[in-house]
């Protein structure tokens, strides 16, 4: 047993070793006409939108951190973001933001650039406007270097969530499509595995694990395409894709459950099994609630967070011990130290604990070979219940 622990654990080190060294190696040889503007950032609220008469001119205070900004909010629906915009010799120069919360305006100097929503709007919430990138032309001819946010949320959240960056617009949206290229081509094959799973799930009479895996796989492939920036290049409905990455990310625990369920099962079947119908009750009734207001999501959000981790620890145990037992074990265990290790790297990166001049994901990769590593396994069961038949 102790040493199956260390032979995985082993494994588990050195892929995210090699990954995060190819990680900073990438980043050091990267040359980028995008900025990050992660410094130098100032932070005022407005008591009331009736107050609100314009862009303060005193009282800012600085702030280390524009993202999901901590600072007391003590009740306010308007908050004022600041900063200097960099030099850069840029034919096109543009602003662009990842995520935000609610509705907002861009003004640079005291002119303003861009509007998303209304101010204030009867209507928004905090996920108005999250998952979703702006990309916003700045104004050549606007002598003033200063870029002004002024954001509204009459939801839980407001603000910044993701990087504000500044560069070339069509610098920014080649390396966008690029970098979105591997996440479409993964999540479309993930489809149509997911389609293959499901039209066995109907040949073998509803067997459990190729539903489990169908479904698994679907979220899987969501996640693939909720990721991207292209997305809204397709279908800009910011609140589908909420919809959409919650369920990717709420849903797929409970499946990956599920199949150790069938596949591993005795010795601890019970109490997996319970474990994955919590979590999925969970889960659809974390759903229903974002569907009558989305500010659940936040809500819910920490909670499956933690679930989750419980669950990979759990899985994590469950697979040292099942390593040693056959082929099916040691192929479903690699695949999931690349999706526990890769999400893991996703997770320090969104904490700030791995920072990335140029952000990019890797979570759905690790999540790719997860759904390859299962589809195996199901190949070569069906393999062998055919040698048995003859």
């Amino acid at each position: 047993m102790k040493l199956k622990a260390i032979f995985i654990l082993f494994l588990f080190i050195v892929t995210n070793a090699l990954f995060l060294t190819y990680t900073t190696y990438s980043q050091e040889k990267s040359q980028s006409s995008i900025i990050r503007m992660d410094q130098g950032w100032e932070y005022q609220w407005v008591n009331s939108v009736q107050s609100d008469t314009g862009i303060p001119q005193m009282g800012w205070q600085p702030t280390e951190n524009v993202k999901e900004l901590v600072e007391p909010r003590r009740d306010s629906e308007i908050l004022y973001l600041r900063n200097t915009i960099p030099d850069g010799n840029w034919n096109d120069p543009a602003v662009f933001i990842s995520f935000m919360y609610g509705t907002f305006e861009i003004y640079q100097g005291d002119h303003l650039l861009y509007q998303y929503g209304k101010i204030p709007e009867a209507e928004t919430v905090t996920y108005k406007g999250y998952n979703r990138r702006h990309f916003i032309e700045l104004d050549p001819s606007i002598e003033s270097n200063q870029l002004t946010i002024r954001s509204y949320s009459n939801g839980n959240m407001i603000g910044v969530s993701g990087a504000v960056s500044v560069g070339s617009y069509s610098d920014y949206l080649t390396k966008m499509v690029q970098d979105d290229f591997d996440k479409i081509v993964m999540g479309s094959i993930q489809l149509l595995i997911a389609l293959v799973a499901f039209i066995f799930f109907l040949i073998k009479r509803f067997n459990g694990l190729y539903f489990a895996f169908a479904i698994g796989t679907l979220c899987s492939a969501l996640y693939s395409f909720s990721i991207t920036g292209s997305k809204q290049l397709i279908i800009d409905v910011p609140f589908l894709w909420i919809y959409i990455f919650q369920i990717a990310v709420f849903f797929r625990t409970a499946f990956d459950l599920l199949i150790i369920d069938k596949l591993f099962g005795p010795g601890y079947k019970k109490f997996v099994r319970r474990l994955w119908q919590v979590h999925l009750v969970l889960a659809v009734g974390a759903f229903i609630l974002s569907i009558v207001n989305p500010d659940f999501f936040t809500m819910t959000k920490g909670i499956f967070e933690k679930l989750s981790g419980f669950e990979v620890l759990i899985m994590f145990i469950i697979v040292i011990r099942i390593f040693m037992k056959n082929i099916e074990a040691k192929l479903y265990a690699i695949g999931f130290l690349f999706m526990a290790g890769f999400m893991v790297r996703d997770l320090l990166v969104f904490t700030g604990v791995i920072y990335l001049n140029e952000f990019y994901l890797l979570g759905h990769i690790g999540q790719f070979f997860m759904v390859l590593a299962v589809g195996i396994i199901l190949i070569k069961k069906q393999h062998d219940s055919n040698q048995r038949k003859f």
